[in-house]
């Protein structure tokens, strides 16, 4: 009698070993390949899915408890009234502006700017009380604004600031006259006395002009007089609510920006449009973006996120158990090529809506999901994979009665993917060009060339656990051993810079496996010291890409003291069909040998290995409690519903018009199946 079984599993199919070490350095090349098919051939491998498939599961677990901690302050997070209201994100993914340069610039042309106002609240409010009060009509505003004009063309930032000061001096209406006076080269009255070309100190000093108007001819110093007229008063008739403060703001303000943000405020000043709404509009979005609108190169992000349109908390509370409940599915595994998908979309809802909690966390974890798409993540260790199982036996007994050879192959070991080393592949890319930018980026600070930024890290109290008696003493310890001090944080820096600098290239080497631990050691050292878990943990969950295909996969397979069992069923049965297809769907290490055998009146049996023979439900528990997945099937049996139905798959009734075995004189119905001709055995064995 042949049968088949685990011992009997055929060759794991050629191609599985694109992605890892084994196959790069043990297969010779037949013939030399070209450049575009080497590169297809590092872009496109076939790949084993189980090591994507465990990224999945390690994913989905910490995307799933980042997302059950959220549940906790959802309404602060991201609802209507939350840390970042509604009101303010929706205002910024239809207004937030888009800046871009010319991209067939020169570097000799000037630079790009535009007007911008102070960073600081009560700066900014006492320049757009001056900006509204601004004539509407533009030549009034033109002569108003003539003098900024003439400051704004100055080179020298030394000559911006005597111009400015030489305003800021003028009190009074009377000041303004004698400052104008001076400048004019007139006789200046104070108190009673006149001066005139006599330059006394005491006298006329506090208003003699600035030497760069000094130096101006007669007309243009008239000139000049009338703009400061002009400006000085266009600042009096400002409503201030401290009027020397807010007005030393607004000059302080031209002082100190640069001089082309000075003279892109002084044109904007200049081109506001006489509409009074347009006008308004325009100062608006300046006081609250900062930016001139009209210079923007587009408004608005293209972004996507549910909560911008749900606000009612139930709702909120609804949708996100929903999410809760996808993540889960996506986890096991189960439909796995849309709730990825609907996994991604969701989780990049929640970055979107609140972007000011957005943390390196968050993106690594939306790296993964995104190439997790790609990729057939479910094609194993998935619930996925169970029902593909179920369906290629299933699919095998109805065809031919027996299982074929394609479909134990398939049973074997899951099929190898292009899809899959492609998803693995930018997995591996994306990670080496992290790590190459965090240690180039690294090199720009002074700290991590002198060793401090390591010491740095371990006495900050905002990350690491200093409130703990143990670890501070542990760093005063260490810091009173001078040379132990400096050789730890010495071999700390070049340690860390070794890693991301160095690993992305020594990757590719013979030298991957002391790469991959040293550099799980690194993000394990900081998940304890700096308490930034998540995020270390998802790098850890990205360094899997990088492990030989079989690496995984052979962790997960059972070894050859696994019991072994024989299941006796009837291939003319659908329902002894559909209990065996269930048995080999679970049956992920081929324990079982399947064996037909008609006319079975108890239900299918099965034997164990001391001989023992269990039928009906007596069988489907004993497959429960013997078989690998033992544990699973016995938690999901607890399930409403799911255990009686495993018990009873395995004791299902004769097929409806079949003869029955112990009422022969049942007629059978046209569409029965025809029994097994003479010549085969009635115990002939699948093979």
């Amino acid at each position: 009698m042949s049968t088949i079984s685990a011992a009997g599993s055929p060759p794991e199919p050629a191609g599985t070993g694109g992605i890892g070490l084994d196959a790069k350095w043990t297969t010779p090349e037949p013939h030399p390949l070209s450049p575009w098919q080497r590169w297809c051939r590092f872009w496109f491998p076939k790949a084993d899915p189980t090591t994507l498939a465990f990224i999945r599961i390690s994913t989905g677990l910490l995307v799933l408890y980042i997302h059950l901690a959220y549940s906790v302050d959802l309404q602060a997070f991201f609802g209507e009234h939350g840390w970042y209201a509604a009101r303010f994100i929706e205002r910024e993914r239809r207004e937030s502006p888009m800046m871009a340069y010319p991209l067939a610039d020169r570097w000799e042309d000037p630079p790009q700017g535009w007007a911008q106002l102070s960073d600081f609240p009560h700066r900014r409010a006492a320049l757009m009380r001056y900006l509204r009060s601004l004539p509407q009509q533009p030549q009034q505003r033109e002569r108003e604004l003539a003098y900024l004009q003439r400051v704004a063309a100055f080179d020298s930032p030394a000559d911006v600031l005597v111009a400015l000061n030489y305003i800021q001096q003028i009190g009074t209406e009377k000041d303004l006259e004698r400052y104008l006076a001076a400048l004019l080269g007139q006789a200046v009255e104070r108190g009673g006395e006149t001066g005139g070309g006599e330059k006394s100190p005491s006298f006329s000093r506090p208003y003699e002009p600035p030497p760069l108007f000094a130096t101006l001819r007669p007309d243009e110093k008239r000139q000049l007089a009338e703009e400061v007229r002009d400006f000085w008063k266009a600042l009096q008739r400002v409503a201030w609510e401290d009027p020397k403060q807010e007005r030393g703001y607004v000059l302080n303000h031209f002082a100190e920006v640069s001089p082309v943000g000075r003279r892109e405020l002084v044109e904007f000043m200049r081109t506001l449009p006489t509409d009074p709404q347009q006008r308004e509009e325009l100062l608006e979005y300046l006081e609250y973006w900062n930016i001139d609108p009209r210079k923007a190169y587009s408004k608005g992000h293209s972004i996507f996120s549910m909560w911008f349109h749900v606000t009612d908390p139930w709702a909120m509370a609804a949708i996100h158990a929903g999410v809760l409940v996808v993540m889960a599915m996506f986890t096991i595994g189960l439909f796995t090529r849309v709730t990825a998908v609907l996994v991604w979309l969701a989780t990049v809802s929640y970055i979107h809506r609140t972007q000011q909690v957005l943390f390196g966390m968050d993106t690594m974890m939306n790296i993964l999901l995104f190439y997790l798409m790609i990729g057939n993540s479910g094609a194993a260790l998935s619930i996925d994979r169970l029902i593909a199982r179920y369906r290629a036996v299933r699919h095998s007994l109805r065809q031919s009665g027996t299982i074929d050879a394609a479909t134990r192959t398939f049973l074997a070991y899951p099929p190898p993917s292009v899809n899959t080393g492609f998803a693995l592949r930018l997995i591996q890319v994306h990670f080496c060009f992290i790590y190459m930018a965090a240690g180039l980026s690294k090199l720009k600070g002074g700290m991590w060339w002198n060793g401090l930024a390591f010491w740095e890290v371990l006495v900050n109290p905002e990350f690491t656990p200093m409130h703990y008696q143990w670890y501070e003493s542990a760093l005063r310890w260490l810091e009173t051993f001078k040379p132990v001090y400096y050789v730890m944080i010495a071999l700390g820096v070049w340690f860390t810079l070794f890693i991301e600098i160095a690993g992305p290239f020594l990757f590719w080497t013979r030298l991957r496996w002391l790469v991959i631990v040293l550099a799980s050691l690194m993000h394990a050292v900081i998940a304890v010291i700096m308490g930034l878990n998540l995020f270390e943990l998802l790098m850890i969950v990205m360094l899997l890409a990088f492990l030989p295909d079989r690496v995984i996969r052979d962790r997960f397979r059972g070894g050859r003291e696994l019991p072994r069992l024989q299941l006796e069923f009837d291939p003319k049965q659908d329902g002894h069909g559909r209990a065996a297809a269930m048995a080999a769907a679970v049956d992920v290490d081929n324990q079982i040998r399947y064996v037909p055998t008609p006319q079975l009146i108890n239900g299918l049996c099965v034997v164990s290995a001391d001989g023992k023979r269990h039928c009906g439900e007596a069988a489907a528990r004993h497959l429960a409690a013997t078989l690998r997945l033992a544990p699973l099937l016995q938690v999901a049996t607890l399930l409403p519903g799911l255990s009686r139905f495993w018990r009873r798959s395995f004791a299902p009734p004769p097929d409806r018009g079949q003869t029955h075995p112990l009422d022969p004189r049942r007629p059978a119905a046209s569409g029965a199946v025809s029994p097994l001709p003479p010549a085969q055995s009635s115990r002939q064995a699948i093979n």
